[in-house]
């Protein structure tokens, strides 16, 4: 390096020592007092430093000169600001201008540039100068250098190249440096200068707040005596400070708070700590409590404590706020408590929810784990209502709605569903209006709920009953009602509140109706009964009523409720039931359950009153006969008039009823003596004996009737009508239209018939019966080919009983259709037996009775197929009915001839002329036989009626293909008479009696084979 550059720029930079010197020269008061004069001058005096440096200058040549300006003018704007060193830079470029040559205007650039550098630094690390590091000076030096030395570049080459080559290393090696440690010397300036302001403010804040502040200060020594206090504390504690200096701050404390201070201050002492807070309660002059936060710190020397200096702050305001606030918290809480209220308290911002224990009870978990998860509450909700509950909660935040408020339903963690009263609002915001917290409720609304939802149900019951209801006060006015007793009544809502309920009474219940459930109603507090009343319409109609009292606290009657129905429909079906179950239907007489209840009645009646009734059954004779010929709804016709005939034959007292088809019977009550039941009788009889019109038709029939008395024959409802029954058939078997009295031989007789169906029973059992067979002989030849099957019954005690006594026995037990099946059978294989082992055919006549017809089933299917298994025809077997059973299309009569016919059975029609015979049935059905009954044949020899009826009835036979039978041929006589009429076949007694197979062979069949 050339020397002879270095040392006169190492020289002049020394030349830059002369400001910091100067600088602290001024004195720091006046550079406050007078900041502008100050200023100004600094501005002069480094102008002037300016002009001394470039007095002394490197040169280069004339006109090109190199000294440190730039070092002095970039730090002057670094340290000193701006108005200083434009002051500077005025100056120096003023003196560069007089110094003239080639480099002037590079000279003054170089001045310019440096300042304004320093300036823009200075402005943006002004904060920063007093600890501005030895790096960030170096830069700042450099970045200003390498600018001075690129305005060189304005020169002519011939003179920058040379220059820059020259001078470049040395002022980048000693400006920066020079820089640096001018830099470093104000800086370190700088630094005193703020140590001393902040001394200087801390003395006088310290000054301030000891004097005038508001903080009680105290200095003391190791044994808490007051050595100095300030205002405040004084005014804080109400004593003078010269009171405070002869006491120690123990003696002030309150006795709970000393053994925590005392605690810390010897921890002080002993230099486990230097300072300590406490919150302590001193009692002031006047007795009262002043809360403080005392603040303690301690001097120091040589590890031992010289002085203590203590802050203390009056918290008594806030220390008392703070309790009643704490106080009516606690309050609430309990509050809260009691009312057993949910609240949530939501801190949207960190989306943290705390909840209290009562919110923990609604859901069934513990509180804990309630406020660490804050979703458990959420989605307990059902899941219906949660998107409810999220739109009532976002709408209240985005200010769309004053408070959040929702019903909801809540599944708690043992699965119950509780009803949630969830309400809650905003509590803070911030200044974008943006939601900051949220506060609320939870109420448990179950029980509500379901009070709310009976209470619904009962309105909606109350409106859509069809009972009627109606509330009334406790006089009777009536105060609402609903909607069906507007309906049933006609009475509108406006017209019927407000009025008395007697408004609704009704002349037809009478006036101690009213008198006596109001009674009720007062003494028991309700009534329950049926009542008629009328409609608006003045209709009437009936009601169920229940009234009930509603009492208040005291029990005494507040509200009446009234409910009925309208049951006219229900009391009409009723009675039309009851009279279905107690009327015949037919004649509108009492049927057999009503007899009954009334002879029950009369019984009672007899006995309390000591007197005699008389039970008459009534049956109609020939009844079947008209029903079967002129039809059933002539028949209906006939019994409705004599329902008719029968009831005005009595009193009104008496009781007629009909007990089912023909039969009927009359109760004639307090009966004296037998006349006047005969009278009754006997007028039954005379009435019931005229003549019928039915339609286009004229009928005539009788009456048998059966007479019994209470107590005489019977003292039992069952007795009485069996007697009767029995007295009844006595008169049929005495030749019917008459009356007969109950006797004791009619009991005999039922009990003799009882026998006799038993025995019966056991007979077809024990297999007692035989058939017997009397022939039947060709009236011309006497050849015997056909025969009549005749059962006969031989009792092992009794011997052999009529079949005039057993057979009508059997058709009423029904006992003749298995009888009559073994008959059938017996006579089939007995006519192919003899047609097997003598070459002979017989056919033989089955009687076959009407019952069987009904109730024989599948017999007669299984009669065919024996007759098919016996290869049995019709010259085998005949089926001999009666006539009137052609008058009874009920039993098939139709279907079941036709079958015979088909098998080949021949039928013979039994007894004909002795019912009511129709030309048309011999016309309609296959008949092969008609038999003439013995009652025409007994006398035909001498009668010449008999003997033209009989003489007709083969007529007429042979016109439509039938033979003809006669029965009952005694004498020779009546045979001659019958074989000049042309009569084919006889049959009596005349040719033999009925005997039995074996007999009957030998004497007829054996003879001729």
């Amino acid at each position: 390096m050339d020397k002879s550059i270095f040392l006169p720029l190492v020289q002049n930079a020394a030349l830059l020592l002369a400001l910091v010197f100067l600088y602290d020269a001024i004195p720091k008061k006046h550079q406050r007092q007078y900041f502008l004069l100050w200023r100004l001058g600094i501005g002069l005096l480094i102008g002037g430093i300016g002009v001394a440096i470039m007095s002394t200058p490197w040169m280069f040549e004339p006109g090109i000169i190199f000294d440190t300006r730039s070092v002095l003018l970039c730090v002057s704007g670094l340290f000193f600001g701006g108005l200083p060193t434009a002051i500077a830079v005025v100056i120096t470029s003023l003196y560069r201008l007089s110094i003239g040559g080639v480099a002037m205007w590079v000279g003054v650039g170089v001045i310019i540039s440096s300042g304004l550098i320093g300036v823009i630094w200075r402005h943006y690390r002004k904060a920063h100068l007093a600890n501005i590091s030895g790096t960030e000076v170096i830069g700042f030096a450099f970045l200003v250098h390498l600018v001075m030395l690129s305005w060189f570049f304005l020169l002519p080459s011939q003179f920058a190249i040379p220059v820059l080559a020259k001078i470049t290393l040395p002022i980048l090696l000693i400006y920066p440096l020079a820089t640096w440690l001018l830099s470093r010397l104000l800086s370190r300036r700088f630094e005193l200068e703020r140590d001393e302001q902040i001394r200087l403010q801390d003395d006088f804040l310290f000054r301030s707040q000891f004097n005038v502040g508001n903080i009680g200060i105290a200095i003391t020594g190791v044994d808490q005596k007051w050595i100095k206090v300030n205002p405040r504390l004084c005014q804080m504690l109400k004593y003078s400070e010269d009171e405070l200096l002869h006491m120690t701050w123990k003696q002030l404390t309150h006795p709970d708070d000393i053994e925590a201070d005392v605690l810390k201050f010897e921890l002080m002492l002993e230099g486990k700590i230097d300072n300590y807070e406490l919150d302590k309660r001193f009692i002031a002059k006047d007795g009262s409590l002043v809360y403080t936060h005392m603040t303690v710190a301690c001097k120091r020397a040589n590890h031992q404590v010289l002085l203590v200096i203590a802050g203390f702050l009056d918290v008594t305001a806030q220390t008392l706020a703070d309790m009643e606030v704490l106080a009516s918290r606690e309050q609430l809480e309990l509050v809260l408590s009691s009312s057993d209220l949910g609240v949530w308290d939501w801190d949207i911002r960190n989306d943290h929810i705390e909840r209290n224990t009562r919110s923990a009870d609604i859901l069934g978990c513990d509180i804990d784990m309630l406020n660490a998860n804050s979703r458990q509450w959420m989605d307990s909700i059902i899941a219906e209502d949660r998107p409810k509950v999220l739109h009532s909660i976002e709408a209240h935040i985005r200010g769309e709605t004053p408070q959040h408020r929702m019903e909801y339903r809540l599944k708690t963690l043992n699965r119950d569903i509780r009803w949630i009263l969830d309400t809650g609002k905003v509590v803070s915001r911030d200044a974008n209006n943006n939601a900051l917290r949220m506060c609320g409720t939870y109420t448990d609304i179950t029980e509500a709920k379901l009070i709310e939802e009976s209470l619904k149900l009962s309105a909606l019951v109350y409106n859509n009953s069809s009972e009627a209801m109606s509330v009334l006060d406790e006089n009777g006015v009536i105060i609402t009602v609903n909607a069906a007793f507007t309906a049933i009544t006609g009475y509108s809502e406006s017209e019927i509140r407000g009025q008395h309920i007697r408004m609704l009474y009704c002349d037809l219940n009478g006036h101690d109706f009213y008198t006596h459930m109001n009674n009720d109603i007062r003494e028991k507090g309700e009534w329950q009964g049926e009542m008629r009343q009328r409609r608006k319409n003045n209709e009437e109609y009936v009601i169920w009523l229940t009234i009930n009292t509603i009492n208040d606290k005291e029990g005494q009657p507040y509200r009446r409720v009234a409910l009925f129905s309208d049951i006219t429909d229900k009391k009409q079906s009723e009675h039309l039931i009851w009279k279905q179950a107690n009327y015949d239907t037919l004649t509108g007489l009492p049927n057999r359950r009503m007899l009954l209840e009334y002879l029950a009645a009369e019984i009672k009646n007899a006995d309390r009153n000591r007197n005699h009734f008389a039970l008459m059954f009534l049956d109609l004779d020939y009844f079947k006969e008209v029903n079967d010929t002129l039809g059933h709804a002539m028949g209906d016709l006939l019994l409705i008039e004599t329902a008719s005939r029968l009831k005005s034959c009595v009193r009104d007292a008496d009781v007629v009823a009909r007990l089912g088809g023909d039969e009927f019977t009359v109760v004639l009550s307090s009966m004296a003596d037998h006349k006047g039941i005969e009278r009754v009788a006997e007028h039954i009889l005379r009435r019931i004996a005229e003549p019928y019109v039915l339609g286009e038709e004229t009928a005539y029939i009788s009456a048998s009737i059966g007479i019994t008395l209470y107590p005489d024959d019977a003292t039992s409802i069952e007795g009485l009508l069996k007697h009767a029954d029995q007295a009844m058939y006595a008169a049929k078997d005495q030749g019917r239209n008459r009356f007969n009295y109950f006797t004791p031989s009619m009991q005999e007789y039922a009990k003799y018939r009882m026998r006799l169906i038993h025995d019966l029973r056991q007979a077809v059992v024990n297999k007692e019966f035989e058939l017997h067979y009397q022939p039947i002989v060709t009236m011309e030849t006497g050849e015997v080919l056909k025969a009549e099957a005749l059962l006969r019954w031989f009792h092992p005690e009794r011997g052999q009983v009529s079949p005039a006594e057993f057979i009508p026995v059997a058709e009423d037990t029904g006992l003749i259709v298995e009888i009559g099946n073994w008959v059938f059978e017996q006579a089939a294989r007995q006519s192919a037996l003899w047609r097997k082992n003598l070459g002979v055919e017989i056919q033989i006549s089955v009687n076959k009775s009407p019952i069987q017809f009904r109730d024989e089933g599948t017999l007669l299917h299984n009669w065919l197929e024996l007759l098919q298994e016996l290869d049995v025809t019709g010259t085998g077997v005949c089926v001999e009915i009666t006539e009137g059973l052609l008058l009874d299309a009920s039993m098939g009569v139709t279907e079941k001839l036709l079958a015979y016919r088909d098998a080949g059975v021949q039928v013979s029609l039994d007894d004909f002329g002795t019912g009511y015979s129709s030309l048309a049935y011999l016309k309609k059905f296959d008949i092969d036989y008609l038999k003439i009954d013995q009652s025409f044949t007994r006398n035909i020899d001498t009668d010449e009626n008999d003997q033209t009826l009989c003489e007709a009835i083969i007529v007429m036979a042979h016109k439509l293909g039938m033979k003809v039978i006669a029965e009952g041929v005694e004498t020779e006589a009546q045979r001659q008479v019958l074989l000049n009429a042309g009569c084919d076949y006889g049959q009596g007694y005349l040719f033999s009696r009925p005997v039995n197979a074996t007999e009957f062979a030998s004497k007829y069949l054996v003879k001729e084979a």
